[in-house]
């Protein structure tokens, strides 16, 4: 609601600084200071209307890694809520490349890791439901001399309360 009176005044700005451009400075001036107070004043906005989830609530599959242009690949997978009151809103994987000589070495994880990526997927996946996704991750300056080891995993999310209306 306090967004909404903050959109009034910056409309009033816009409107009256072509005829009275001081008026419109301290319409400013007001605004700015409204918006200050208002984040400071009410902490915590953003998590009250997010929900906690944990990593564990989301579960990754059917992940395919294919090499792209330019030392860039295509991770594609499928989304998991599993969570019961949850809207899944954004997930943020880890993916790690590590180059394996043999698979000795791969079974004991000792290959050395070659890079390491974070790519942020926003989408919307309601409690119990299943959403594809599609990203693009780079690896500057990487070269697998034996075979290609992906490891990956769920490392952070963020979720809302989930409203049944609301799906998509």
């Amino acid at each position: 609601m306090h967004w909404v009176l903050i959109g009034i005044i910056a409309l009033a700005l816009v409107v009256t600084a072509a005829r009275y451009p001081r008026l419109a400075f301290g319409i400013l001036a007001v605004l700015i200071a409204g918006a200050v107070l208002m984040l400071q004043l009410i902490p915590g906005e953003k998590e009250r209307e997010s929900v906690r989830m944990s990593a564990s609530d989301v579960y990754l599959s059917m992940v395919r890694i294919v090499p792209a242009y330019a030392g860039s690949f295509d991770l594609s997978g499928r989304l998991e809520n599993r969570s019961a009151d949850a809207e899944l809103s954004e997930a943020t994987l880890q993916v790690q490349l590590r180059d394996c000589h043999s698979d000795s070495e791969r079974t004991a994880g000792n290959c050395p890791v070659l890079g390491v990526a974070t790519p942020q997927i926003a989408l919307i996946v309601p409690p119990g439901q299943a959403r594809d996704f599609s990203v693009s991750i780079t690896f500057p300056r990487v070269q697998v001399r034996g075979t290609a080891d992906w490891q990956y995993t769920v490392r952070a999310v963020q979720g809302h309360g989930y409203q049944p209306g609301s799906a998509q």
